[in-house]
This record gives structure tokens, C-alpha cells and sequence, in this order.
């Protein structure tokens, strides 16, 4: 490797680590000094101190990692620019894509550090919190225990019965639940067929298995309903439901593992369209949004690397706009895609086509391939006309 290489990986990388540190270091800060009271008083020890604070870091990476590739990346170009060193790479035969190397090298890497953390880390760190706060307050802990849950099956062409469900206590780990009532409902006649009670459940093979059971038949000419003998054990074929389906609901997609978020994105024999939303766009989000290390590389490239050493407080407010606008732009469609109003692709993608084209756009007008792709057009008249209908040359 070049000695000039050397110094250019060197400048980038020393700059963003120590960004990225002090990113962390701040947010810890201000959460220590806005909740170690609290936890002091209810007697938490210092080893829990520490694992409440830390196990957070995996989901504020999401937001840190790129925001820390842009201000490093500006902060490396400006000092460049200040002492007149991009000048002297420029003389001495670096281009500007040798200089953005290493930027774009480094951004691609923390990329596969989100994609990394997306798999579980960054989804489950929340949760983890939650059970550390409830450790240390003396609360007892109940992992994958959800109460007071209520599902409907959804409404697809080729079924002819829906069935919902009203839980007290459904257990994610043992597959188990407790006091159970199931109803049973035709499709085709709007009329409720029969009604499930139980006080205990287990699913297993595929299907469920209930103790101490009672069901209550009802008559389709709106005559009294039958009711059933009590039974100890009860199984029902149709109630194929597995408890992750139960309480699909209940588990925000964005603190779930990401193979759990794909299955139920591509689950469309159990779930509708509107089920099947929020996971499916927190599915699109999660292959899309890692991407915005790169994406904010290149703008800020574009923005940073110039000569005008006035120009940093414009620089940095630029950059900062477009950050801010990319944050927005991001929580504003996955709220969308969630909320079924616009596809899961769009809402997940959207953003990074978006600015990722404005992006490389800003770029290539730095590097100068603009310039070039604008002298190569008047050699080739068809190009041309395609390239001037997208904005790319001009007349």
C-alpha cells in the first residue's frame, strides 16, 4: 500500500471511530444522568447498572452508525480542505474517487454491522431492558407471557369459518395458555356456530389440546343453544393457530428477530393484507435502511469535498437538512406501509431510492462524471435523448 493510501485510511478511519464513540458516550451520558437516581434508589447493583445501560447500545446503533459516517466523513474533508491538503493530493495525482475510497469502503462496513445487529440485537434490546428495569425494581419476570389477548383469524377467499380468540394468559415459550374462549363463526352466513371454553391449553402437533372443557352449540334457526357436557381433555382439528399467530397483534414488528418478521411477512395463508402490512414493510425497512451509511457517505463527499474553506458552515448545514429530511422521509412511509395504506416495498424502499439517487447524483457531479457523460452524449445523438429526458445533460 502507498503511503499516500496509508494516510488517506488513516485520516478516515482514526475520525470516524472516535465520532461514532462520542455519539455513544453523549446519549449515555444524558440516560445515566436521567435514570441512575431512580435505579439507585430501588437498589440496583452495579454489574445490572451496567447491563441496563449497555444492552441499549445494538438499537441506538441504528440511528448512530450513519449519522457518524456523515459527520466524520465532512469533518475529514474540511480539515483537508482547511489546510489545503486535498489540493496537494490532487497535484501529486490522487483523483477524487481515490480520495472517496476509503469513505465509501468504511460506510459499506458499517452496513454490515447494522445488517448484522438487525438480526436480533438491535430488535430485542428494548425488550431486554424492559426485563433488566423489572429485575431491578423486584418485579417478577415472565418472558414471551402475554395477558388479555384477543385474535381474529383473518377473512381469505377460501375459508368458510373465522375463529376468535379471547385469552387470559398465553404463554410464547411453553406454547401454553389459560381460561380460553374460542369462537366459532360461519363466513357465508354471519351467524356464530359454536363456543369454546377452556381453562388450560397446549399446542402441540400441530394443533391445539385443551383441559377442562366446555362448548356450547348454537342453533342456526336462533333457537337455545346447546351446551355441551364438561370434558377433562379436548382437542379441536380446525384450531390449527400457533401462539405466535395468537398474539401477532400483540409483538410490534420492529422488536421482533428478523426470522420471525419474515415469516409473518410471508405468511399469507394465516394473515391478510392488513395483517401481513406492518411485517412485511419492517421486512422491506430492515433490507433498505442499513444502506444509509453509503447513502449519507456520498452526500457527504459531495458536500465536503471542496476548496472554498469558507463554506463549512453551509457545508454542515446542508449535510444536516438532508439528514433530517432522510430521518423523516424514512418513519414517514414505514408509518404508511404499517398502516396499509401504501405497499411494504415502497414503504421500505422508497427513502433509499429517493435519496440514494440524489445522493449518487451530487457524487457524480464531484467526481466529474457528469462532465464526461455530457461530452460522450454528443458523440451518441440516441443516448443523448434518453439521458436529457431524466435530467442528466443538458441541451
Amino acid at each position: 500500500m502507498k503511503i499516500v493510501e496509508k494516510y488517506l485510511w488513516r485520516s478516515v478511519l482514526i475520525p470516524l471511530l472516535f465520532v461514532i464513540a462520542a455519539l455513544f458516550t453523549l446519549w449515555l451520558t444524558f440516560d445515566i444522568f436521567d435514570k441512575i437516581g431512580r435505579l439507585i434508589d430501588q437498589g440496583a447493583p452495579p454489574r445490572l447498572l451496567v447491563e441496563y445501560f449497555l444492552v441499549q447500545l445494538p438499537s441506538l446503533a441504528q440511528t448512530i452508525l450513519p449519522i457518524g459516517m456523515l459527520f466524520s466523513t465532512l469533518y475529514v474533508l474540511a480539515y483537508f480542505s482547511r489546510h489545503r491538503e486535498s489540493v496537494a493530493l490532487t497535484a501529486s495525482g490522487v483523483s477524487p474517487l481515490v480520495l472517496a475510497w476509503p469513505f465509501l469502503i468504511c460506510s459499506l462496513a458499517l452496513s454490515v454491522v447494522l445488517y448484522g445487529l438487525f438480526l436480533e440485537l438491535s430488535p430485542t434490546a428494548q425488550g431486554n431492558r424492559d426485563r433488566l428495569k423489572k429485575i431491578i425494581g423486584k418485579v417478577p419476570v415472565e418472558e414471551k407471557v402475554l395477558r388479555q389477548v384477543v385474535y381474529r383469524s383473518p377473512r381469505l377467499p377460501d375459508t368458510t369459518k373465522t375463529t376468535t380468540w379471547f385469552i387470559a394468559r398465553l404463554d410464547l415459550e411453553a406454547n401454553t395458555l389459560q381460561q380460553a374462549e374460542i369462537l366459532i363463526r360461519s363466513e357465508s352466513t354471519a351467524q356464530d356456530l359454536s363456543k369454546i371454553f377452556a381453562e388450560k391449553g397446549e399446542f402441540r402437533g400441530g394443533q391445539w389440546h385443551f383441559q377442562g372443557v366446555r362448548r356450547i352449540e348454537f342453533a342456526a334457526d336462533g333457537s337455545d343453544p346447546v351446551i355441551g357436557p364438561w370434558l377433562a381433555e379436548y382437542s379441536e382439528p380446525s384450531l390449527r393457530e400457533p401462539p405466535g399467530l395468537l398474539a401477532v397483534k400483540l409483538r410490534p414488528p420492529d422488536v421482533l428477530p428478523w426470522g420471525d418478521v419474515f415469516r409473518l411477512a410471508g405468511d399469507s395463508t394465516r394473515l391478510n393484507q392488513r395483517l401481513r402490512a406492518p411485517y412485511a414493510t419492517e421486512n422491506w425497512h430492515r433490507l433498505a435502511y442499513p444502506l444509509a451509511c453509503p447513502l449519507l457517505c456520498l452526500f457527504g463527499i459531495a458536500f465536503g469535498m471542496t476548496d472554498a474553506r469558507r463554506n463549512v458552515a453551509a457545508t454542515v448545514f446542508s449535510s444536516v437538512f438532508v439528514l433530517f429530511g432522510f430521518l423523516v422521509f424514512t418513519r414517514f412511509f414505514v408509518a404508511l406501509g404499517q398502516g396499509n395504506r401504501i405497499p411494504p416495498f415502497l414503504a421500505g424502499t422508497v427513502p433509499i431510492f429517493l435519496f440514494g439517487g440524489a445522493g449518487l447524483y451530487f457524487f457524480a457531479e464531484k467526481m466529474g462524471w457528469l462532465w464526461a457523460l455530457q461530452g460522450w452524449s454528443k458523440e451518441h445523438p440516441r443516448a443523448a435523448l434518453w439521458l436529457r429526458r431524466v435530467g442528466l445533460v443538458h441541451s
